[in-house]
């Protein structure tokens, strides 16, 4: 995983060059891809993934196809490469990985090369969605995949359902020449990050900037520069990653949201950075925080 920020390189999470191909999911699309010579499906058991620590482990679809797998099964994500399609199953028991090969990817993303890790992200989110939406939402009745894992159908209604991605603004708050990190009880020791929430009905992501800061450290927020966003597959959410000016350098914290919220200067945030200060722990690689950081250092 690459050190830079967006745009020198993909956001962790994004910038896979999987062709989402919406328009081969019909069953005779997917029984002639699932056998074509190039076809792989990648692994996953309970939201890890199956690796070799560098690279993601690859079977036959036709081989995973009869294991047993959790719900929706296999699941078609795309064309890859010259068109050779790419799947993904989830498998209901840990028994047939070697030891040693589920990997976290929150924890252990940063180790995947980054188009291996955006597939993978995109497998866990999907398949998050699937586990959590068994029902339909109209009446209630099971629902069953179809397309590939692109949606779920309604037995009872024929309602069509599809994932979805929740939108969160993510954003460091800045003054002068300092920005203002908080932390959520139960983080690690000394981990600081960006301030982050959903974004409501009827909100812009400045608008959303806009409440979160002052709800949840009492800071009054303005001239909101959006720098880029990422998506998070925990379980599925797009963060909006912003710069934000505040008025003054206010900390007013709401004890339900936050431990402790303090500014740190350029030149501590530049030393944790550099590995020579400690001021706080520095978010990992993978979270569009760290990115935030970097760019910020960077004049952007």
């Amino acid at each position: 995983m690459t050190d830079l920020h967006y745009p020198d390189c993909p956001i962790p999470f994004a910038g896979s060059h999987v062709d989402f191909a919406e328009t081969e999911r019909g069953d005779a699309s997917l029984d002639r891809l699932q056998g074509h010579a190039g076809a792989t499906a990648i692994l996953l058991h309970r939201g890890q993934v199956a690796t070799d620590g560098a690279d993601l482990l690859r079977a036959r679809p036709a081989e995973v196809a009869a294991l047993p797998l959790a719900d929706p099964g296999l699941i078609f994500l795309g064309l890859e490469g010259d068109g050779d399609p790419v799947f993904a199953a989830s498998l209901k028991s840990d028994e047939m990985f070697p030891a040693g090969a589920l990997t976290d990817l929150r924890l252990q993303g940063h180790r995947l090369a980054p188009d291996a890790l955006a597939v993978a992200g995109r497998a866990r989110s999907i398949f998050d969605w699937h586990r959590t939406h068994p029902f339909c939402a109209r009446c209630g009745r099971p629902s069953v995949p179809a397309e590939g894992g692109a949606k779920r159908i309604c037995t009872a209604c024929d309602a069509e359902h599809f994932p979805r991605v929740n939108p969160v603004v993510i954003f460091l708050v800045e003054q002068a020449d300092a920005v203002l990190l908080g932390r959520g009880p139960g983080w690690p020791p000394g981990y600081y990050s960006a301030l982050a929430g959903f974004v409501s009905p009827g909100e812009t992501i400045e608008e959303a900037a806009t409440r979160e800061g002052m709800e949840e450290v009492g800071a009054t927020l303005a001239c909101h520069r959006y720098l880029f966003c990422q998506p998070w597959p925990f379980p599925s959410q797009l963060m909006i990653g912003l710069i934000s000016q505040a008025a003054d350098r206010t900390v007013r914290i709401d004890e339900k949201e936050l431990e402790d919220a303090r500014w740190f200067s350029r030149a501590e945030v530049q030393a944790v950075f550099d590995g020579t200060g400690g001021a706080f722990l520095r978010p990992p690689r993978t979270t569009i925080a760290h990115q935030l950081m970097k760019a910020w250092l960077a004049g952007q």
